[in-house]
């Protein structure tokens, strides 16, 4: 049992530190040659990290995150490879670009309303006093 567990251990430790960079590192080109139910998978997890956890520079309440998880509730992940790939047909991408960048514009693209409506309205200037 304990020969099993150093045997499990030593193949999924060198994956869990792998396979995000190299997840990180996918090009288009790469991501291009996969078949259709990698990519959902692939584009799903982006959607699902990016709709859980809040982005680098957002405050408490995290607008942008809420936006993120309720445009994407309802998308599945058929649903989110094709705005991947209507994005990529609408705008110039280069073969080596990295994935990750394409799947979070989209995104990004994808919920601009929702993200939009959570910006706080400009503070009306004041009057001026006499």
């Amino acid at each position: 049992m304990a020969f099993g567990l150093k045997v499990l251990f030593s193949i999924t430790a060198p994956l869990l530190v792998v396979t995000p960079s190299i997840a990180a590192d996918l090009t288009y080109k790469e991501y291009a040659k996969e078949s259709d139910i990698w990519k959902r998978g692939f584009v799903f997890s982006i959607a699902q990290y990016m709709s859980a956890m809040p982005q680098p520079d957002e405050e408490a309440q995290y607008p942008v995150r809420n936006a993120l998880e309720g445009c994407l509730a309802s998308s599945t992940d058929a649903v989110l490879v094709r705005h991947v790939e209507g994005y990529v047909a609408r705008n110039r991408v280069k073969p080596n670009e990295p994935m990750v960048r394409i799947v979070m514009r989209t995104l990004f693209d994808l919920c601009r309303s929702e993200i939009e409506k959570t910006k706080s309205p400009r503070a009306a200037p004041r009057p001026a006093t006499k």
